[in-house]
């Protein structure tokens, strides 16, 4: 029965403003609290899409935070920042859910421009406890005492930032507590020696933080606010970093992610009643397309192996960890060791193919210039998402890839423009494997434009594709680009403009010969690309125009160098001048007689 005094107010989700309306709460209000913001995160994360089963998971244990802690003085950090939502509702944004997933809409992850009690721009693993500890110093260096609390999942532990920052905050005076919710899940299930020993019950993780030089506090319930407070409180009140170790349920309350461990993560629109996803956005996408592909090159040759980082099913490569076990590896959350291991791999004549999200690829960058291309090892790269990502956060975006992949040796660099060319692309690096080959591919649905297609040998893919060519105008583009290219020719030539049309698809080294002539009969060229233009397609297009003295002007198209907001590929390229009407208009005002 809820003990809630007489003529006072519920607190609800829709109505809450602030953590001290929390603090106010009797234990039993706390739970029933509790249970409306599962409802509440089913019936709206149900219509926008969102990360459900992390934050249905920490429902109770950022209430107990909040009850314990005081927000904003005491700063709350949530690694990665997705698993946020409850503490968004807590802090009074309950009114800004409907917009998750639309442009410029609530931010899927924590983020300083929506809330003084997110201190942190926050969507990749592992990073929660340098800050926290960096924080807690320049504290205790100001005279603050505040309490600084980094929360960090099992899986986002096993990054080795985190073990880096784990080495050092044990050692030093500060206000600082780490709160480890364990749910035994990252993106893909829980993987390794870290995993297992949380998993396998007795003190083995107590064992592991105390032999660090941790206070220890745990396991406990992460579902049992009570428990929770009380182990919060008393990592508050100790007198040295303290490990709180929560154990949590992903998808807690919600019978349909039982069993579904990417539901479990994240899901687009569903049905809340039995978790499928709404039938409008299932489409056939990139990672399906190579996935097969792989399968196939796989039962033909036994020395092709497949890594991913915990994202086994962002890659689609879950068909193949299940086929062949043995040649399929998930390190977990580790995108440096993935690299790398993929270099031991290939120099025991294993022919490794590494997928990634192109956001996560930039996390192993050290390890792809050291290990991979400077001993010129044969690997295949596959970096999805290339180009704008959806409503993840900007870091997600895959913009900058060409631009900071450009300049390193030995390192063949791809990107199809559609169906063909991404299967034969894969498959016919397979075969010929000796040196990393990166083939980068956007999000979302795969392109088919086998019409236009020129079904050639497979070396010809060093060799650009010429769809047409043109005295007046000569535009140049690249991958997912591709269609918008073709209707700005169009326009173009309904203007009687004579416009060819160049479907870059060798990033690296790019078709030099190949180009120089085409650019030298026409005496305007264009380039299109979606990602910065700083170091991109175009600046090596205008690097060839100075290197080879080619008398024709260069009008580079792509984004500015900046942080691009979550949105659909749609908004975003309106935004920034990159569907048809703004590439058109980009042209009209470079040359007024074409506008």
């Amino acid at each position: 029965m809820n003990d809630s005094k007489v003529g006072q107010a519920r607190v609800t989700p829709e109505t809450i403003s602030g953590p001290e309306e929390l603090q106010a709460l009797s234990p039993v209000d706390a739970k029933f609290f509790a249970d409306d913001v599962r409802r509440f995160l089913l019936e709206n994360i149900s219509k926008t899409g969102g990360h459900i089963g992390a934050n249905l998971g920490t429902v109770d244990l950022s209430i107990a935070l909040h009850r314990v802690f005081r927000s904003p003085a005491d700063t709350i950090i949530w690694d990665t920042g997705h698993q946020g939502y409850t503490h968004k509702i807590i802090t009074g944004r309950a009114k800004l859910f409907p917009t998750l997933n639309t442009y410029r809409g609530m931010n899927r992850f924590v983020t300083r421009m929506e809330s003084e009690h997110d201190p942190i721009e926050a969507s990749h693993a592992g990073t929660s406890i340098s800050i926290g500890l960096g924080m807690a110093l320049g504290r205790r260096l100001s005279g603050n005492d505040h309490a600084v609390i980094a929360v960090i999942g099992d899986g986002a532990l096993a990054e080795g930032m985190a073990f880096e920052a784990l080495n050092h905050a044990s050692v030093e005076d500060v206000n600082l507590t780490i709160v480890l919710n364990d749910n035994g899940f990252a993106i893909s299930p829980g993987f390794g020696a870290l995993h297992e020993a949380f998993q396998n019950g007795g003190d083995a993780a107590g064992d592991f933080f105390r032999a660090l030089g941790y206070t220890y506090i745990g396991p406990v319930d992460g579902h049992d606010i009570l428990a929770l407070e009380d182990a919060l409180r008393q990592a508050r009140d100790g007198d040295k970093v303290t490990v709180v170790h929560a154990k949590t349920e992903k998808g807690h309350g919600w019978p349909p992610a039982d069993g579904h461990p990417f539901r479990q993560h994240f899901s687009f629109p569903f049905d809340p009643d039995t978790g499928e996803a709404r039938p409008a956005i299932q489409s056939v996408g990139y990672p399906d397309v190579v996935a097969a592909v792989i399968v196939e090159e796989m039962e033909e040759d036994d020395k092709i192996v497949a890594i991913t980082p915990s994202t086994l099913y962002a890659t689609g490569l879950a068909g193949a960890f299940a086929k062949f076990p043995d040649r399929c590896f998930d390190p977990g959350m580790e995108e440096q060791h993935a690299m790398t291991l993929a270099v031991g791999l290939a120099l025991s004549g294993m022919k490794p193919v590494v997928a990634f999200q192109s956001t996560f690829m930039q996390r192993a960058y050290d390890q792809l210039i050291h290990d991979v291309c400077f001993m010129k090892l044969p690997t295949l790269l596959l970096s999805f998402r290339s180009g704008f990502s959806g409503y993840d956060n900007p870091t997600h975006h895959g913009i900058y890839d060409f631009s900071y992949l450009r300049g390193l040796p030995n390192l063949e660099i791809m990107y199809p423009k559609d169906r063909f060319e991404a299967e034969r692309m894969v498959s016919d690096t397979l075969r010929n494997l000796d040196h990393p080959v990166l083939i980068l591919m956007p999000y979302g649905p795969v392109d088919e434009f086998d019409e236009r297609v020129l079904r050639e040998t497979p070396a010809s893919f060093s060799r650009a594709e010429v769809i047409a060519t043109g005295h007046d105008l000569l535009l140049i583009t690249v991958g997912n680009k591709f269609l918008v290219a073709v209707e700005v020719v169009d326009a173009l030539r309904a203007k009687g403009c004579d416009a060819g049309l160049i479907n870059l698809r060798h990033l690296k080294p790019i078709p030099e010969a190949q180009l120089a002539t085409l650019m030298a009969e026409t005496s305007k060229v264009v380039t299109l690309e979606e990602a910065v233009k700083e170091g991109g397609v175009g600046s090596a297009i205008a690097d060839l125009v100075v290197d080879r003295n080619i008398d024709t002007q260069v009008l580079r198209i792509g984004l500015p160098t900046v942080f691009v907001e979550p949105g659909s590929s749609e908004e975003l390229c309106a935004a920034y001048g990159l569907d048809t009407p703004g590439v058109l208009e980009r042209i009209g005002k470079r040359w007024p007689e074409l506008a």
